[in-house]
């Protein structure tokens, strides 16, 4: 159903430099890991095959031609082409797994879980697919080569297109905004079908409108599903993020502040660590964030996560702290009390958490000016700042530009012998399912991976609608040991795939990847152990990963030594990472990611070619 629905020329005409040619939501979906996801979704639920595709597959198949190649944020998560679709279907797998520890609905007879259980299922995927959708209208800038700007009420993107995010957006309308794209991506179909539960579509609305306080068990498990895949997109653990207790954590998080600043925290006064203004109370941070980690830590409540990067996406996910821009939560704000003038890194929070509506203080007497985003968390200080020294990063007005010459590839149906999706001219290898997922759904794995996702697709009855016959070969691990003098260009290409379909993180903590001075950063030996593990099924061949990706020559070398070092600027001590610096990047990627900026080259004098770290 979705090949007539979605089915397109295979024949697509270039698009000019900046502007990606719109694609079918069958092309969209075509790559294998966003079939494997699919796949995965046919596996979970028990839909009739008739159902699945009109119900789930045609909806997805509507999303994704919605969205294209549209990030799902500007600098935070899945900020790369395709993120947006990637971030819904990640939240539809994780939204399922968790649906499964549920009886829904809540408080129902037996034999109204087994008959009304399926439509509360495929709710958590239209929750899932919706939940951010309307960032295409509110958000996002789409230009046309002709100049004029689109917007969804102008059907289906007709022409080469580019995107930008908005300048000044409201970070919370598009929340608002999304019940008016439901028809769209839904169908009216499926809007009659989640009528037939009224509670159920009240829910699900509440949801998708941002009021998540009314949407019950539908919004905290989209909520869930939302805090693992990005998770899982920022190198942290999705699986910890979906134990989490929501409300809880909410409850516990706003106590503490309450109790801080109430009974421990001094206000509008110099040395104190906040100042209460009429729009709202500024908290010094890291200062205030860290001792809210103690306090609780201290009554014994151990869900808190001890990263700070995460305690403070916590409090701004639970709408405690307000953001900057997306993906920040750090103000930078100058204080003034007369003679005395301060600049600090703070957290905005809304005066009624702490004091309700009455009962407030008077508001600080000085001026404090707000200056704008302040220091990224990890490198926040809570002394004062008269100045900041960071690398420039992209400028909002920076067009997001999509790669669309790899695994986007239009399929030819109905042929026996296609080559496989190719990025920058070689075959993906690594298009599995994340392993986090699959862990998460252990009912539905196989006892041998399969070697193609056609094959995979046969076996769910979906052939005709999810699949291609594009292979996904797999690399061997005898033959890897066998033929050591390949092992360096599997690794290569191991790479190349890994950046281009983000199963390898990039530029964020612990990452194997960097970029630094305009090239890629390979840490070593985290990098070749990863490799050695995932692919060669034996971390202790790393040493010999490295050798023969030395003998390629596709790293920097300086002075003859291959190693380099780069310093990493933490918020309280600098750490040196070793690894190679890439010769040409764009033998890589085409499209390089801005410098990490807390990291730095150092002058490399002499450092081995072996690294055991």
């Amino acid at each position: 159903m979705l090949r007539r629905l979605l089915a397109r020329s295979a024949n697509t005409p270039n698009a000019a430099e900046g502007y990606h040619f719109p694609q079918t939501g069958r092309e969209l979906l075509a790559t294998p890991r966003r079939q494997s996801m699919i796949k995965l979704l046919w596996d979970t639920t028990s839909l009739t095959q008739p159902v699945f595709n009109e119900y789930l597959l045609a909806p997805i198949g509507r999303y994704a031609e919605l969205v294209q190649l549209l990030p799902a944020s500007e600098s935070h998560h899945h900020a790369y082409p395709g993120g947006m679709l990637d971030h819904a279907l990640e939240m539809a797998c994780y939204g399922l797994r968790l649906r499964q520890r549920h009886l829904l609905p809540p408080n129902a007879k037996p034999e109204d879980q087994s008959s009304a259980g399926e439509l509360w299922s495929a709710a958590i995927i239209y929750g899932s697919l919706m939940h951010d959708v309307a960032k295409v209208l509110v958000d996002i800038e789409i230009h046309l080569e002709d100049g004029s700007e689109w917007r969804v009420w102008h059907g289906v993107i007709p022409k080469p297109y580019r995107v930008r995010y908005r300048t000044g957006r409201e970070y919370h309308l598009h929340s608002a905004v999304n019940p008016v794209l439901a028809h769209q991506v839904l169908g009216g179909r499926v809007l009659d079908w989640l009528m037939s539960q009224p509670r159920l579509f009240a829910l699900l609305m509440y949801t998708i409108a941002g009021h998540t306080e009314r949407g019950g068990i539908i919004a905290e498990l989209i909520h869930q599903a939302d805090r693992a895949s990005v998770a899982k997109a920022l190198g942290g653990d999705p699986v910890q993020a979906l134990s989490a207790p929501t409300e809880s954590i909410q409850r516990k998080l706003a106590e503490g502040l309450r109790y801080l600043v109430k009974d421990q925290f001094k206000l509008n006064q110099k040395g104190g660590a906040g100042w209460l203004t009429d729009e709202a109370l500024w908290l010094v941070s890291p200062r205030v964030v860290n001792e809210l980690k103690t306090h609780l830590y201290a009554q014994g409540i151990k869900s808190i996560p001890a990263d700070l990067n995460r305690l403070y996406g916590e409090l701004q996910a639970h709408g405690l702290i307000e953001e900057v821009s997306e993906g920040k939560s750090v103000w930078k704000c100058e204080i003034t009390d007369g003679d005395w003038n301060q600049v600090f890194n703070m957290v905005k929070v809304p005066p009624t958490l702490i004091w309700g509506v009455e009962g407030k203080p008077a508001s600080f007497n000085g001026e404090l000016t707000v200056r704008g985003a302040g220091a990224p968390e990890e490198a926040s200080a809570d002394k004062p700042q008269n100045s900041q020294k960071t690398k420039s990063e992209p400028s909002k007005d920076q067009l997001v530009e999509a790669d669309v010459t790899g695994d986007l590839q239009p399929q030819k149906q109905n042929s026996s012998v296609t080559p496989s999706p190719q990025v920058d001219g070689f075959t993906s290898s690594d298009v599995s399912l994340d392993d986090d997922i699959m862990a998460l759904f252990p009912e539905v794995r196989t006892s041998e991976p399969k070697s193609s996702i056609e094959s995979m697709v046969c076996e769910s009855k979906v052939t005709d609608n999810l699949s291609g016959p594009n292979s996904v070969k797999s690399v061997k691990t005898s033959d890897a040991h066998d033929n050591h003098s390949d092992i360096g260009e599997q690794f290569w290409q191991w790479l190349k795939v890994g950046l281009a379909n983000h199963s390898i993180v990039i530029n964020d903590t612990n990452a194997p990847v960097h970029t630094v001075d305009g090239t890629y950063f390979l840490v070593s030996p985290g990098i070749f152990k990863r490799f050695s593990n995932v692919v060669l099924g034996n971390e202790e061949l790393w040493k010999t990963v490295q050798k023969r990706f030395q003998k390629l020559g596709a790293h920097v070398r300086t002075h003859g030594q291959n190693i380099h070092t780069v310093s990493v600027e933490g918020p309280n001590k600098t750490r040196l990472l070793k690894g190679y610096l890439i010769k040409d990047p764009q033998q890589v990627s085409q499209k390089i990611p801005p410098d990490n900026w807390v990291l730095a080259l150092q002058t490399t004098k002499g450092e081995g070619e072996q690294l055991d770290e």
